[in-house]
């Protein structure tokens, strides 16, 4: 990855945005009711009026399947592809930073989304894209941190 540039994995993490928009993020499966019967009777009267068994059959109910233009999270990806793409085409500044890091949380949020869906194809596509951008945009350089060890003091 350190081999593109930062302008391309910015677009390229904007296209695995936007590619979970056409995936199928959850589907249900049809499934066929059991019918049953309403047994008749003759015992309630003296005459020869009886009422026959009645079998109701049972019906199918269709699945569905929701598509990325249709889940909940269509709005955080919509908005995660256009900030990357965005930033892909201008140049490096403190307000593109901040944006850029928007992108990733809203990116984020799209993946825990898509976890709870269970939608494998859109986890590896915006897993892709938050490993191309997180790296660029979360690194604080010059910083020391817990792993980073700082300068020594005198």
């Amino acid at each position: 990855m350190s081999g593109l540039s930062t302008r391309v994995r910015l677009a390229l993490a904007a296209a695995l945005c936007v590619l979970p928009l056409g995936l199928v993020w959850s589907t249900s499966a049809g499934f066929l009711t059991s019918g049953y019967v309403i047994y008749g009777d003759c015992g309630y009267t003296a005459d020869e009026y009886c009422t026959t068994d009645s079998y109701i059959p049972g019906y199918y109910l269709p699945g569905s399947r929701v598509l990325g233009a249709d889940a909940s999270a269509r709005v955080f990806l919509v908005f995660a592809a256009l900030v990357l793409g965005y930033v892909a085409v201008r140049t490096r500044t403190a307000a593109t930073r901040r944006l850029a890091r928007a992108a990733t949380v809203s990116a984020g949020i799209a993946l825990a989304l898509a976890v709870s869906q269970r939608a494998t194809l859109t986890i590896a596509c915006l897993a892709g894209a938050l490993l191309l951008v997180v790296p660029l945009v979360w690194r604080t350089p010059g910083k020391s941190g817990v792993f980073v060890p700082g300068p020594r003091s005198r």
